[in-house]
C-alpha cells in the first residue's frame, strides 16, 4: 500500500517537473534574450556617428516612401470620385422623363 503511494506520489512529483519545464522554459529564454538586449544597450552609451547616420538616411527614405504613398491615395481619391460622379452622371441621364 505504502509503494502504491509513493509510486504515485513520483509519478506527480515527475508530471509536476515536467509541466513545470515546459511552461517556463520558453518565459526564460525570451527573458535571456531581454537581458541580452538590455545589456548591449547599457554598453552601448552613445551610438557612434555611422550608426546614426545610417539610421537617418533609414528614417528619411521611410518618411520619402509614406509620403509618396499618401499622394498616391489621393490620386486614387479622386480617380475614385471623378468614377462615382460619371456613374451618377449616366445613372440620371439613363432614368425616363417623368
Amino acid at each position: 500500500m505504502t509503494q502504491a503511494i509513493a509510486e504515485m506520489i513520483g509519478a506527480i512529483v515527475i508530471i509536476l517537473v515536467i509541466g513545470t519545464f515546459i511552461l517556463l522554459f520558453p518565459l526564460s529564454r525570451r527573458l535571456g534574450r531581454v537581458l541580452e538586449e538590455w545589456i548591449k544597450l547599457r554598453q552601448e552609451t552613445s551610438p557612434d556617428r555611422d550608426t546614426l547616420a545610417r539610421l537617418e538616411n533609414e528614417v528619411r527614405e521611410l518618411r520619402q516612401s509614406v509620403e509618396g504613398g499618401d499622394q498616391r491615395m489621393g490620386l486614387l481619391a479622386e480617380r475614385q470620385d471623378f468614377m462615382e460622379s460619371l456613374v451618377e452622371a449616366k445613372k440620371t441621364a439613363a432614368l425616363p422623363p417623368e
